[in-house]
């Protein structure tokens, strides 16, 4: 069970990360709407999310997650970086800049690069699925 913290920062990272190449896909912004109603229970439309990427543009959300890291799990850690991951494929390229955002994350979550490919690996497998 995902607590609200968990959400919460799942969903900063994912509008952070759709932020990161300049450009909001309509795939991600579907993405962020599943997965913000899937941990919430509650529907967000697309304004809500636009709002969400431009807020969080704006914002150091790596230095605020740094600072909360210490108080997450590792399952919300995995959920974090796998949101993050989740996001930059939902339009099918990765930018130069979206592999930065993704390595800062995992930084900021103070995962190794064992335990970010760890992760990675596991959702490309259950992204085939």
């Amino acid at each position: 069970m995902t607590t609200k913290l968990e959400a919460d920062w799942i969903l900063k990272v994912m509008a952070a990360m759709a932020a990161a190449d300049h450009r909001l896909d309509a795939r991600e912004v579907t993405l962020i709407q599943r997965v913000y109603e899937e941990l919430t229970g509650e529907p967000v439309d697309v304004s809500g999310v636009v709002s969400a990427v431009q807020v969080y543009a704006r914002k150091d959300v790596l230095e605020e997650l740094s600072e909360v890291a210490g108080s997450l799990s590792t399952k919300a850690m995995a959920a974090i970086l796998r949101g993050a991951y989740e996001t930059i494929l939902a339009n099918s390229y990765v930018s130069q800049a979206e592999r930065d955002t993704l390595g800062g994350i995992a930084a900021a979550l103070q995962l190794s690069g064992d335990d970010m490919d760890a992760v990675l690996a596991q959702a490309k497998k259950t992204q085939l699925l």
